[in-house]
């Protein structure tokens, strides 16, 4: 394949790479994992640390304008932590979805799960988003983007919230079959 394909990684601090250096971030990470296994993408970096799926919508246009072929939607990690309103967070991640959708550009939804929430009810409402979601539009789901590396501190920058660069290798790793699908579905 001689085209190279853009992925647009749209996100919060988990896509952008915070606290690392740019080619540790999950973008470069998984651009260097498809190319190894033959797929010419490039992987664009649309992360910001603290963003929301309300900032994603202010941003949405930065990323129609960037022309992806496929998206990876990464939101949810600050909602949750900011406790915003469950409905509300569906409701922009869909708005979200549908942008892309309506000028047919795939996307692969990345969930997060909502344990340091400390509200089992909000957790459980939260948490039932993204499956719901990716049923709804018929897209595909990573489950949870924290589970490769939360809870284990060799896997975490000081803060205990953030991957190193081992974490996000291990996020690149879990993440990489369902990337390589999206993007070789993405060639002619």
């Amino acid at each position: 394949m001689s085209e190279t394909l853009r992925i647009a990684c749209f996100g919060d601090s988990l896509t952008e790479g915070y606290g690392l250096a740019r080619q540790e971030a999950l973008p470069a990470i998984l651009q260097r994992e498809l190319y190894e296994r033959g797929v010419n993408a490039h992987c664009l970096n649309f992360g910001v640390s603290g963003d929301t799926s309300e900032d994603g919508l202010d941003r949405l246009d930065d990323v129609l304008e960037a022309e992806p072929d496929g998206v990876l939607l990464a939101f949810g990690a600050n909602d949750c932590f900011l406790d915003d309103p469950v409905d509300e967070v569906a409701a922009r991640l869909s708005a979200l979805i549908e942008a892309f959708r309506d000028r047919n550009i795939p996307v692969l939804l990345a969930g997060v799960n909502a344990g340091l929430n400390p509200n089992p009810s909000y957790r459980t409402r939260f948490e039932a988003i993204f499956p719901a979601l990716a049923e709804r539009y018929g897209i595909p789901l990573f489950p949870d983007l924290l589970a490769p590396y939360q809870g284990d501190p060799s896997l975490t920058l000081l803060d205990e919230l953030h991957p190193n660069e081992a974490g996000v290798e291990a996020m690149g790793r879990a993440l990489l079959p369902l990337v390589e699908e999206l993007a070789r579905g993405l060639t002619p």
